[in-house]
């Protein structure tokens, strides 16, 4: 029998609930009764709701028959006038007085938070630097601030800058993450900081891409070729939305057709391209899908590791294009998956991707490296190597996974993975 899961913070149990587990599964994994679960469900719902309130609050007087803040389309005295006027009177006037400023700051902060990605989305990468770096003196512990800063960095080629932001942003997201487990709220919020904090797992990827957006500087230095150049500014008038506003696979499909003339160039300029089209990878636009193509045409060791490596920066669709490509040259993509999955351990959580891709080319080798993984410290890794294990079809696989599952729990795939493999040992031939 496994021991009890200790919990971190009283609320861990709700969470395991709200993200898909069964009640009965996190009471036994955590040790508590189905009635304490529901106490703690109902004491979360209960900060939920006051959060939220406070959130609605309007700063600013409202008329009783004004709409509602809250945006419900009723008016204000037959909404939320009575809950708001019930919250104002549960705390001191002097309280209510300094929350009052604190959500009027903000409120204004998120105004200027906007803004900043509106200039990273009209590609006014200077201003949306400047404005970041001016607001970052007063709000340093606000992610929105810091990624809006890397962004613009990686996009005017300051690499240098947007590592170090990326790199120590996750290490304060590791700290702040430990921090609230065991207390239930941030260090830095105590002290005072109006703070929003991202997760471990979204600073990792963009500290991967800063990183890599080092290593590619100096692998592929720049050549002085004007006609490249030009060709990648081409494929650049893929991310003007007045030009093109088709959306989703229609939009990629509608830029793909009037941009195949630049594309189809620069695959015959082969490896002499890759310098000009990496940094269109490193920060997300409608441009940044046409790479995994451009490079999967070289056919080379090179670009395979390349692809392997861009999926790893878990853009929508773009890592997908990254990851059908290396599946596309089977068995060869396996020796250069290993390459990959052996080196930048910091960043295995990003190697999910190119993991399931050794699901889908069964060979001796891929299965041996997934066996390996099935080992893995991270839970979130095995998993999904459990799903890739699944997808080999090898019963061989079960006492490794069994393993896993002593380790780990009864973790979805992990489970899921040991009932095909034994259904299938069962079956006669």
């Amino acid at each position: 029998m496994n021991p009890e899961k200790p919990i971190a913070h009283p609320f861990d149990p709700v969470l395991e609930v709200l993200k898909g587990s069964s009640p009965e599964e996190v009471c036994k994994i955590y040790g508590i009764s189905r009635e304490e679960l529901n106490r703690r469900t109902v004491e979360y719902q209960q900060l939920c709701r006051r959060a939220a309130i406070q959130d609605t609050i309007p700063t600013e007087k409202i008329s009783r028959n004004d709409p509602c803040p809250c945006g419900s389309g009723k008016k204000y005295k037959k909404c939320c006038l009575s809950i708001h006027e019930g919250f104002k009177r549960s705390i001191p006037q002097d309280e209510l007085f300094k929350r009052e400023q604190q959500l009027r700051e903000k409120r204004r902060l998120e105004q200027e938070i906007q803004r900043g990605f509106d200039l990273l989305f009209n590609e006014d990468f200077v201003r949306a630097r400047k404005h970041a770096e001016n607001l970052l003196e007063d709000y340093s512990e606000d992610d929105r601030l810091h990624d809006i800063l890397l962004t613009s960095c990686l996009a005017l080629g300051d690499y240098d800058r947007a590592f170090h932001i990326a790199r120590a942003r996750w290490q304060v997201a590791l700290e702040e993450k430990e921090i609230f487990q065991e207390s239930g709220s941030h260090r830095r919020e105590r002290e005072g900081h109006l703070v929003h904090f991202y997760s471990p797992s979204t600073w990792l990827e963009k500290f991967w891409i800063a990183q890599r957006a080092r290593h590619y500087r100096d692998k592929y230095p720049p050549k002085p070729n004007p006609k490249i150049k030009e060709l990648v500014e081409e494929l650049k008038v893929a991310n003007n939305l007045k030009k093109f506003p088709q959306r989703d696979r229609e939009g990629y499909e509608v830029r793909r057709k009037a941009l195949e003339t630049p594309i189809e160039s620069l695959k015959l300029w082969g490896s002499d391209a890759i310098w000009a089209i990496l940094p269109l990878t490193y920060y997300f636009s409608w441009a940044t899908l046409f790479v995994p193509e451009i490079i999967e045409s070289l056919g080379t060791d090179d670009a395979l590791r390349l692809l392997a490596e861009l999926s790893m920066f878990r853009y929508p669709f773009f890592a997908q294009m990254c990851l059908t490509s290396l599946e596309s040259f089977g068995e060869r993509s396996v020796t250069i998956i290993r390459e990959i999955i052996d080196d930048h351990r910091a960043f295995d959580e990003l190697k999910v991707g190119i993991i399931m891709v050794l699901g889908k080319i069964p060979t001796p080798e891929s299965f041996e490296i997934l066996i390996r993984l099935t080992e893995h410290e991270n839970p979130y890794v095995v998993n999904w190597v459990a799903q890739a294990l699944a997808n080999h079809k090898n019963p061989e696989a079960l006492p490794y996974l069994e393993r896993a599952k002593e380790r780990l729990g009864e973790l979805s795939k992990i489970a899921g993975a040991i009932k095909d493999l034994a259904n299938m040992k069962a079956k006669p031939i």
